[in-house]
C-alpha cells in the first residue's frame, strides 16, 4: 500500500463518518426541534390562558389603586384602622353577650332590670374598650411618625 493509496482509504473513510455524522445529527437536531416545537406550544397555551383570565386577586388590587386614588392615602388609612376597630368591637361584644348572658343561647335568658343593667354595662364596656383601642391607634401613630423622624434624621448624619 503507498501511501496515495492510505491517502484515499483515509478520505473514504473520513467521508463515511462525516455522511453517517450528518444523519445522526439531523435525526436528533429534527426530534429536539419537535420536542421544542411541542413545549413553546404548551407554554404559550398556558400563558394565553392566565393572561386573558383575571384572578381574583388582580381584581383586590385594581379595587385598592381605585379606593386609594378616590380617598387619598390618609383617608384610605384611617377608614381601614376605623375598619379594624369595628370588626375587633364586634368580636368584643360577642365575648362580652356570652359573658354577661346576653346571647340567644343564654339559659335562663335575663329580662327585666337585670337585662337592662347587663346591656347598660355592656355599652360602658364596649364605650371603653373602643377608647382603648382608639388611644393604642394613636399611640402606635405617633411611635411610628417617630421612628420615621429618627431614621431621616440618622440617614442625614451617616
Amino acid at each position: 500500500m503507498t501511501i496515495s493509496d492510505a491517502k484515499n482509504n483515509l478520505s473514504q473513510l473520513f467521508s463515511s463518518t462525516q455522511s453517517v455524522l450528518k444523519d445522526d445529527s439531523a435525526s436528533t437536531t429534527s426530534s429536539f426541534a419537535e420536542e421544542f416545537q411541542k413545549q413553546i406550544a404548551t407554554k404559550t397555551t398556558m400563558n394565553q390562558s392566565a393572561i386573558t383570565e383575571p384572578s381574583e386577586s388582580d381584581a383586590m388590587v385594581e379595587e385598592f389603586k381605585k379606593t386609594l386614588g378616590s380617598k387619598g392615602a390618609l383617608t384610605f388609612f384611617q377608614d381601614y384602622n376605623n375598619e379594624k376597630i369595628e370588626k375587633m368591637i364586634e368580636e368584643k361584644k360577642a365575648e362580652l353577650e356570652d359573658k354577661l348572658g346576653l346571647s340567644a343561647d343564654a339559659q335562663p335568658p335575663l329580662t327585666g332590670n337585670a337585662r337592662a343593667e347587663a346591656l347598660a354595662s355592656l355599652d360602658q364596656m364596649l364605650s371603653d374598650f373602643r377608647k382603648q383601642l382608639m388611644d393604642k391607634l394613636n399611640t402606635d401613630t405617633k411611635i411610628d411618625q417617630q421612628n420615621s423622624m429618627l431614621n431621616t434624621f440618622l440617614q442625614k448624619m451617616g
